[in-house]
């Protein structure tokens, strides 16, 4: 036992721990900016709106002050488990902490706004995205068989077109239709047929998954530039998407530089270039 008590390590242990406590006992009452829980105007008003929008009206005396004591107690909770480390390898809460940095992220590269020159310079430079599609107006009757499509075709040419057909519930004429409606309508293979017709007569039968159809293409407008005045909300929606896209890949790569990332040599080619080369 006496041996133990000569012991320097047992004598340093001793007198760390006292030290500590002693610190601790001084500093009992101090507490830092950043730990104090600040209440203010902006949050109390936070909480009003927050409730307004859920109950449509805003809070009573009572109900505020449940809002606001509510608020403290989950403000120190949440505290209290970050400085006990609860936060640390927890899935749910990783996820919330980058959902709210790439919000932030996003709010930011709102901010910018691309003048009228910038606009109108990607809106030609991108003629083939701005482009009306090529449309067609057709006219269309209904045969169960091919059979009866082939004899509707030739008694079309004695007979009114009203008078002919199969009862469908299809629509008969589609005006200014391009070709992602036809083919959503009749299947790919009839809208690439019926885009290759020539215009003003009756042509078939052309086969859909209803049965077969004599078709009649009365008018067709080829594709066209948009007007840029009818399409500078899309262009300027599209700017905005590219635009964010590149901050998120700067701040990025801005965060790889600030913080140091160690991956075993076997799972760094998962994840390709995005490491930088140690010097």
């Amino acid at each position: 036992m006496k041996r133990w008590l000569s012991e320097p390590l047992l004598h340093f242990l001793v007198a760390g721990g006292l030290l500590f406590a002693a610190y601790a006992w001084l500093n009992r009452n101090e507490t830092t900016a950043t730990d104090a829980v600040r209440i203010t105007t902006a949050e109390v008003n936070w909480l009003k709106e927050t409730w307004a929008r859920q109950w449509r009206r805003p809070p009573d005396e009572q109900e505020l002050r449940g809002l606001v004591i509510g608020y403290l107690k989950e403000e120190l909770m949440a505290r209290e488990a970050k400085e006990i480390g609860l936060d640390q390898n927890d899935t749910i809460v990783r996820r919330r902490l980058a959902q709210k940095m790439e919000f932030i992220v996003q709010d930011t590269a709102r901010l910018a706004e691309p003048d009228e020159a910038q606009l109108r310079q990607r809106h030609e430079a991108n003629r083939e995205r701005y482009k009306n599609p090529t449309q067609i107006t057709l006219t269309q009757i209904f045969f169960k068989t091919e059979a009866a499509a082939q004899k509707g075709l030739a008694a079309l040419k004695r007979r009114p077109a009203d008078e002919i057909g199969d009862p469908s519930m299809l629509e008969r004429v589609f005006l200014q239709a391009d070709l992602k409606l036809l083919s959503s309508q009749f299947g790919a293979d009839f809208a690439g047929k019926a885009f290759a017709l020539e215009p003003d007569r009756w042509q078939g039968p052309l086969a859909s998954a209803y049965g077969f159809h004599l078709v009649r293409v009365s008018e067709k407008q080829e594709s066209g530039l948009r007007p840029f005045e009818e399409v500078r909300a899309q262009v300027l929606e599209e700017w905005h998407i590219e635009q964010l896209a590149r901050t998120n890949e700067q701040y990025f790569a801005g965060l790889l530089k600030k913080y140091r990332v160690d991956v075993e040599d076997s799972l760094k080619p998962l994840l390709g270039s995005l490491l930088p080369e140690k010097k």
